[in-house]
């Protein structure tokens, strides 16, 4: 009897897919794709954007990339240096595309592209018939739940894990049907460095290799000849590359988690414990299959919580996900359906990062299910396909095979551009957040804090009773939903610093510093400042006070330009200016994009005596200041001619060092 899985398919009469040679088909749905989210490129920056690409000082130092393999690395909290992969893709492309967000989304939709062409790749390797390559393409590029990877600078980190991770599996097509064993061996070795780079990219894409092994082992389509040694060889060649990136995050962090060592409110896991988290999980994982499929459900925030096994919702979602997994199981040991296997084996294995059997930040992201997708996708265009042969058989209509496969992707596309709405701006993302997720606490703060920033920026909106009481409310509900998150505070302590009330600011900061686990750069960077301002303290105290929290900031967090420029300003303030300067100069060369600290470089030049060198500072980066507020531009233009009216212009010689330190960088 013949095997049905060593059989390679067969064209149907009349079938669509086979009139048209493949590469066009294939560049016509990637050209849909790209439609689909075009508009992503007129976004701004949003969510972690302004970590970990905009104020992210460690782009801006390429001579000190080598700390990425040393806990250097974490003791200065680099951003993301248990990636290293990513950080370095990022420096490039800072390098190359600096801080304007229209290339870096340009860049995005191509490395989304990117996947969507090595699935089709991919699939191929695995003689799948050119219909559903074409349609799992199609129907993954276009769904709605990929909104958020592809509208998010910062989530690059998925799309770089994807592709990658999807190019190793591809090299080890190449090393299992090579011809020769020292073929296979190279091509192997390609792939080992190039699943390396997924894992240092995201390290969810650790599971590929046993998907890779899963599929060539089920060979739904059938396989070119392939001895069972050399698979188990290139699958071994994959698994190092993801065991030498382990190996990192250990030697750097001490740990295979970055988020563990300590407690950390941030992780739910920390304050309900893992089995709750895990209960709550299976609940999450069984929604993420609807958004999957329907796209309904999406959201750019979620609530964590917890919840027992006892559950009626738990019980339910982990009968549900049991038996699916019981059901691929079945399929894959009794090779009958080899398909539904790889489908729901891989769809299963790679969730593992996310299940939260390791404690993250966030339980729940709509990005996590950015390589799931990829065997659902395959399972959903295996279904559309075979409905649509159904419908063509049932109504004698060639027309209606292609029905199904037309529904789904103008349902998934519409929904896709609708949820890519939300990434538009912050102040968007957040106002969506806050409806979809009305008792995140994370939401509610960071929505008073745009609000402080804008009332900041104008003295109409500060002096208005109900935007001030409108900020105050965004505050106190992030407390009240969540006292020991560390936003809700700092929104709390920038409030009461607006207000000019410096003992109640300087208490909601300490609170905050109290609770963040990372990140307190800008907590400590405000308590030196707020400190300086407290009425209950002596003057020397306030001092003493100011540098202690500083010389941490400074020690701790050496890559964050806000942080020197705290100290370039506090210095300036106390009437040190000399003091100032290589503080400044190091924000200035840490984030040169900067409005302020151009104009801030400009006050301390016309301090310290050299107004033509102000001068020449200003004019270089005359673009930077039309960012400024016009009423700080007018000001500093008219302190300029103010100075250049009294004093004689001065050479550079007068202190050479000068120019050196605040020509733009």
């Amino acid at each position: 009897m013949t095997d049905r899985r060593q059989q390679t398919p067969v064209a149907t009469p009349g079938d669509p897919f086979e009139s048209v040679p493949p590469r066009i088909l294939l560049l016509g749905v990637l050209t849909l794709v790209a439609l689909v989210y075009l508009p992503s490129l007129l976004y701004g920056f949003v969510y972690d954007d302004h970590w970990t690409l905009i104020g992210n000082g460690f782009l801006r130092s390429p001579e000190d990339l080598h700390l990425l393999l040393s806990p250097e690395a974490a003791a200065r909290n680099v951003p993301d240096a248990f990636r290293p992969a990513l950080v370095l893709f990022d420096l490039a492309t800072y390098q190359l595309l600096g801080v304007h967000p229209l290339p870096h989304h340009a860049l995005s939709v191509a490395l989304y592209l990117g996947v969507c062409w090595l699935i089709d790749r991919w699939l191929r390797g695995l003689n799948a018939p050119l219909s559903l390559r074409i349609t799992t393409v199609g129907l993954w590029g276009i769904m709605a739940i990929h909104a958020e990877v592809v509208a998010v600078v910062s989530y690059r980190e998925d799309l770089l894990a994807a592709a990658f991770g999807l190019g190793a599996l591809v090299l080890a097509d190449r090393a299992l049907t090579s011809s020769s064993r020292l073929g296979a061996i190279v091509w192997s070795v390609l792939g080992a460095a190039a699943m390396l780079l997924a894992t240092g990219s995201k390290l969810s894409a650790a599971p590929l290799p046993a998907v890779w092994l899963l599929a060539r082992t089920l060979a739904p389509w059938g396989q070119d000849e392939a001895r069972t040694g050399r698979r188990w060889m290139v699958a071994a060649a994959l698994g190092l590359g993801v065991a030498l990136m382990l190996a990192h995050r250990v030697t750097v962090y001490g740990d295979l988690s970055p988020y563990e060592g300590e407690h950390d409110p941030h992780l739910h896991a920390h304050r309900v414990g893992t089995a709750a988290v895990l209960a709550a999980s299976t609940q999450i994982h069984l929604g993420y299959l609807a958004q999957v499929f329907t796209g309904v459900g999406l959201s750019p925030e979620y609530v964590d919580f917890g919840a027992t096994w006892s559950e009626p919702a738990t019980v339910l979602a982990a009968a549900s996900l049991g038996s699916l997994l019981a059901y691929g199981l079945f399929a894959a040991l009794g090779r009958r359906r080899p398909l539904a296997a790889l489908v729901i084996g891989g769809a299963f294995l790679l969730a593992i990062p996310t299940s939260n059997a390791i404690a993250m930040p966030n339980m729940r992201a709509d990005r996590f299910m950015l390589l799931p997708s990829v065997p659902m996708a395959l399972g959903l265009a295996s279904i559309a396909l075979a409905l649509g042969h159904w419908l063509a058989r049932r109504t004698a209509r060639p027309s209606w095979r292609l029905a199904p496969v037309v529904g789904l992707a103008v349902l998934q596309g519409a929904l896709a551009q609708g949820a890519m709405v939300a990434y538009r701006s912050d102040s968007r993302l957040w106002e969506i957040a806050r409806k979809r997720a009305p008792h995140s606490a994370r939401a509610q703060a960071i929505s008073g804090e745009l609000l402080i920033a804008r009332m900041q920026g104008s003295e109409r909106l500060a002096a208005d009773p109900a935007v001030r009481a409108r900020a105050a409310a965004f505050c106190a509900n992030a407390v009240r939903l969540d006292p020991l998150y560390d936003v809700g505070h700092l929104c709390r302590a920038r409030l009461a610093a607006l207000d000019r009330d410096w003992l109640a600011a300087h208490r909601h900061f300490a609170r905050a510093l109290d609770l963040v686990p990372r990140r307190r750069d800008r907590v400590l960077a405000a308590l030196a400042s707020v400190s300086l301002d407290r009425p209950d303290l002596p003057y020397d105290d306030r001092i003493e006070r100011a540098f202690a929290y500083l010389d941490r900031a400074l020690r701790e967090y050496p890559y964050v330009a806000e942080v020197a420029a705290a100290a370039a300003r506090i210095e300036h303030r106390l009437g040190r200016p000399e003091r100032a300067v290589p503080h400044l100069r190091r924000a200035r060369n840490l984030h040169p994009e900067r409005w302020d600290l151009m104009l801030a470089g400009v006050e301390l030049l016309l301090d310290l005596g050299h107004p033509s060198l102000a001068r020449q500072v200003h004019d270089e980066a005359e673009n930077l200041s039309r960012e400024a507020a016009p009423s700080r531009r007018d000001a500093i233009l008219r302190r300029l001619a103010d100075a250049e009216k009294l004093f004689a212009p001065s050479p550079f010689d007068a202190d050479p060092r000068l120019e050196a330190l605040f020509h733009d960088p």
